[in-house]
């Protein structure tokens, strides 16, 4: 099963990518090492071992009862050898075979080793004389005493051998106990590398939309990601370049609508009363409407909440109330306040004013003629409108504050009524809560969370 790191978190790459550098870097070193060594003629069998292995493989008894040597592979290999292979062999009736020139300091030790199996033979370490070992081996001749010089080239296989337990033994421990210390460091490493990532992740997470000034801070961020968050920062003086030239042309098609729509309304007012009368009165009700809340809206985008004053809802639902009675009238509503003492909120009182005027006329518009409005406060910071219509389907609830969201396509509003209201209210901190009256029509409140 294969490994994909694009799945693995940071902490898991560096490691895998530590321990990966790790082996390669050990096995090029012992590698280079093991090359420069074969190089400079320092890869042999200091001990002789493999030497003495070689001569006892090779070692026959001729016809004529004499101990002889095959010429094998292997022991051509080492008779090439530079310095030139000594050795002497002798059997248990004193019979030797010689090869090669025996120093004769060598010859008087043969003697004195017998009964003992194998002796590694070290001379001084100012002495020129060469190394030797002495073991007595079983081989095809039978038993005979071996003394060769060591430091013959060792044959490849057992370099790689050699090599393979140098590396199990020396190498490997050492990569172990770093790989473990890798695994126990890298995290602490990573989440002190990326604190400053960290911190600017949790500032973007607290960008606003309407609060399109905010930038990516680059404090404690590394230089390897500082780009990132440059690029990031350019992204966002582009997008809040663009949404500026939106709300200018909104604000300016909303302004020069108004004159026109005027201009309308007041032929309109001069042609005869009929049915085609009404419904272009109706129509260009809806576009003063539509012209008044794209000015709301970018009204509010520039309102500072540090300048509101003290606002009393009390007095604002009452006054709002009687501003669209003749409305209510009109449609023949009942529309009553529900405002027993005076509720003190600080706050923008016209956005307040025109978000619970959008309230009531939605409640007008939706509830049907002859339903029943309440307009009542509701503690400790805020208004609800609740009317005796139909209501709203719980599945539209979240929907229908969506700009040009209209629950009926060819009604007479234009869908931003309720999108002014949440504005608003979060323009205040609070939120409008859709629900259901207890007549089981609707009920839109506006919380405030500003203090009063």
């Amino acid at each position: 099963m294969s490994l994909d790191l694009s799945l693995l978190s940071l902490r898991w790459r560096l490691i895998w990518s530590l321990i990966l550098l790790q082996v390669v870097v050990g096995l090029l070193v012992m590698g280079g090492f093991l090359g420069l060594a074969w190089v400079l003629g320092r890869v042999v069998d200091e001990t002789g071992q493999e030497t003495v292995a070689a001569i006892q493989r090779a070692l026959v008894r001729g016809a004529d009862g004499k101990l002889s040597a095959e010429p094998t592979p292997e022991l051509q290999r080492l008779r090439k050898a530079d310095p030139p292979l000594w050795f002497i062999v002798r059997d248990g009736r004193g019979a030797e075979l010689r090869h090669g020139e025996v120093p004769p300091e060598y010859l008087k030790l043969l003697a004195a080793f017998d009964g003992l199996e194998r002796v590694a033979i070290d001379p001084e370490p100012a002495s020129t004389r060469p190394k030797a070992r002495f073991e007595r081996v079983d081989s095809r001749a039978g038993p005979v005493s071996v003394m060769a010089q060591t430091g013959g080239p060792l044959t490849v296989r057992n370099t790689l051998k050699g090599t393979g337990i140098a590396f199990l033994f020396l190498v490997a421990p050492m990569a172990l106990v770093t790989c473990l210390g890798v695994i126990l460091a890298t995290p602490f490493v990573v989440k002190r590398g990326l604190k400053g990532v960290v911190a600017t992740a949790e500032h973007a997470e607290g960008i606003d939309v309407h609060e399109r000034t905010t930038r990516l801070p680059l404090a404690n961020v590394a230089s390897e990601i500082r780009p990132l968050v440059n690029a990031v920062n350019r992204a966002f003086d582009r997008l809040n370049e663009g949404y500026d030239r939106q709300e200018r042309f909104l604000a300016d098609a909303a302004h020069e609508l108004r004159t026109p729509i005027t201009t309308l309304q007041i032929n309109i007012e001069g042609l005869p009363h009929d049915p085609l009368k009404v419904k272009l009165m109706q129509a260009s009700a809806r576009l003063a409407t539509l012209a008044e809340q794209l000015l709301d809206l970018q009204r509010l985008d520039r309102i500072a909440a540090q300048e509101w004053p003290q606002v009393d809802l009390k007095a604002l639902c009452e006054r709002m109330a009687g501003d669209i009675a003749p409305l209510a009238i009109m449609n023949r509503c009942t529309l009553s306040v529900d405002a027993p003492r005076p509720l003190w909120v600080r706050g923008d009182a016209p956005s307040l004013e025109r978000a619970l005027a959008n309230l009531i006329q939605n409640a007008i518009e939706h509830g049907g003629q002859g339903c029943d409005i309440q307009v009542r406060l509701w503690e400790p910071s805020g208004f609800e409108v609740l009317d005796s219509g139909p209501g709203i389907p719980e599945a539209d609830r979240e929907r229908v504050v969506a700009p040009f969201h209209r629950l009926v396509p060819r009604g007479r509003g234009a869908g931003l009524g309720l999108h002014l209201v949440a504005e608003v209210a979060r323009l205040h901190g609070g939120q409008l809560t859709i629900g259901s009256s207890e007549s089981g029509g609707a009920k839109m409140r506006l919380e405030l969370n500003l203090g009063a």
